[in-house]
């Protein structure tokens, strides 16, 4: 069930979805309304990134960039974090969705990663992350603070049971993938000529 504006406002205040700093004017009709906030991680380059190597993966983190607003081009990949820490009980399920004015200058916000687990940092809210880029070749200068992105809420028909802690608790919102660390063992690459599964992470998110 998608939670409409009511019930997202009776979430927020008996704390099963944690928003910091709230604002009540970003509660849309079934969604909350989400800020962009930097600093913000460019990854462009043609080099082909090995995602059994981990020295490909330290090349290729990108760099960042400073200050309340970013150009997004056709050619890069940006990351950036929500202006608002989130956190949500096990028994709800967050969906990041685009939102129109934003979508119609070519922007896509979350790329492809659109999932915000249930129990995503509950009791310490966290930001998340947007996978910025643009299509249609166009440039596109956007600014700390813009609301850009939808946060949906869906409630389960029961609690999820969480095997991990989330490893993205108080991330900043620009962290590079970690692919290999988190899913590395479930694959197999060649060393020396044969087949040997990655190391297994000991700690996982």
């Amino acid at each position: 069930m998608i939670l409409s504006d009511q019930d997202i406002l009776s979430a927020v205040r008996c704390g099963d979805i944690g928003i910091t700093p709230f604002d009540e004017r970003l509660v849309k009709r079934n969604s909350y309304l989400l800020r962009l906030a930097g600093p913000f991680r460019r990854i462009e380059g043609d080099e082909i990134l090995d995602t059994a190597d981990p020295e490909s993966f330290a090349r290729c983190e990108g760099v960042i960039e400073a200050g309340d607003s970013v150009v997004l081009t056709p050619d890069a990949l940006v990351l950036a974090g929500t202006h608002e820490r989130v956190s949500l009980a096990p028994s709800l399920v967050g969906l990041l969705s685009g939102i129109s004015n934003v979508a119609r200058l070519g922007v896509q916000v979350h790329a492809t990663s659109q999932l915000v687990n249930a129990g995503f940092a509950h009791g310490a809210p966290s930001r998340l992350v947007f996978e910025l880029s643009t299509v249609g070749g166009r440039r596109v200068r956007l600014y700390a603070g813009t609301p850009v992105c939808h946060l949906v809420f869906a409630r389960l028909s029961a609690p999820a049971t969480a095997r991990h802690p989330s490893g993205r608790t108080g991330q900043l919102g620009t962290a590079p993938s970690r692919l290999l660390d988190q899913f590395g063992h479930f694959y197999t690459r060649e060393v020396g000529g044969a087949v040997a599964a990655c190391a297994p992470l000991a700690e996982p998110f």
